[in-house]
């Protein structure tokens, strides 16, 4: 099984090798990205949740995952701001490294490795900390990235409805409800409709370490390595996180699938998301795409140790 881990990564390094050489240049990372997050990915979803029987305890199951999914990552973020402070990192880049350190990359490398490792209730679970973290992203993430700001804009009932809308309006969340739906209907895709889905489902999970490898060759890992910022942020991320995760769950009453995946979740190098809306808001992302190459170059080694560590403590 640890084999088709070690795949992804050779398959995520095709993607670093084929931009180094100039086959995919931005306008093809931009397609291959929009490919993913609004048809791939929401074709896997429902096929996956559409297969599952939905029963009473897989739905509070995921209730109680999205809760403490989004618990979890807000006190990753008020860990990160006050150490930030007390290291005294930059004003300028302090929020992004906070955002960038709290947020796992639980869809694009999520997806595939609860599907390999913990089958389809683990997928299930990963949907809901998904969830979570894109309404962290549009409430506490915006919020943080206009910390700086001369003039912070007012959070009036219209601001907050537009960042409400935002959560639901992506496909990943209008797919899971679909597939919500087909479940508890029971009476389960017409045969030809379920294949469609499974057939360019499958497609997601190359394509999506394809496109991983390929935003990361822009990266120096020489001028990476010489930034103290990323290096402790990069340590936060898939060392000392997952640690204070699994202090934080251990003793909960609950299922153990909901501990693992949620230590499993905070185990994903940097989200890509935070570059993005540091894009948006007018922010330096240098610091983002900084903290998301090393997190993701390290992490081919230390997801497959906490896969183990998961499966032997927590399981």
């Amino acid at each position: 099984m640890y084999a088709k881990y070690f795949v992804l990564f050779a398959i995520l390094f095709t993607g670093y090798f084929l931009r180094k050489i100039r086959f995919l240049d931005d306008a093809m990372n931009h397609g291959l990205n929009r490919f993913i997050v609004y048809f791939a990915y929401p074709c896997m979803i429902v096929h996956n949740l559409g297969t599952l029987e939905m029963s009473r305890r897989l739905a509070l199951n995921f209730l109680l995952m999205l809760i403490l999914s989004l618990a979890c990552l807000l006190v990753y973020s008020g860990f990160l701001y006050f150490y930030n402070k007390a290291r005294k990192v930059p004003r300028e880049i302090s929020h992004i490294a906070e955002l960038s350190a709290a947020s796992p990359n639980n869809g694009f490398m999520g997806f595939p490795i609860s599907l390999l490792f913990f089958g389809e209730q683990g997928l299930f679970l990963m949907l809901a900390h998904n969830a979570a973290l894109n309404f962290y992203f549009f409430t506490y993430g915006t919020k943080a990235m206009r910390r700086n700001k001369d003039e912070i804009r007012r959070r009036n009932p219209r601001a907050v409805l537009r960042s409400l809308l935002k959560v639901l309006v992506n496909p990943n969340i209008i797919a899971l409800i679909l597939g919500f739906l087909v479940s508890l209907s029971g009476a389960g895709l017409p045969e030809a409709a379920d294949e469609y889905l499974l057939y360019l489902g499958n497609v997601s999970t190359p394509m999506a370490m394809i496109f991983i490898g390929s935003t990361l060759a822009d990266c120096s890992l020489l001028e990476i390595i010489k930034d103290r910022v990323v290096i402790e942020a990069t340590f936060h991320k898939l060392i000392f996180l997952p640690f204070l995760t699994w202090a934080l769950v251990v003793l909960l009453p609950v299922d153990p699938l909901i501990k693992a995946i949620l230590i499993l979740a905070c185990c994903f190098p940097a989200a890509a998301t935070i570059s993005m809306l540091a894009e948006q808001e007018g922010e330096d992302q240098t610091i983002a795409s900084k903290i998301l190459f090393l997190s993701t170059l390290i992490s081919s080694v230390t997801i497959p140790l906490a896969i183990k560590v998961i499966e032997l403590v927590v399981l």
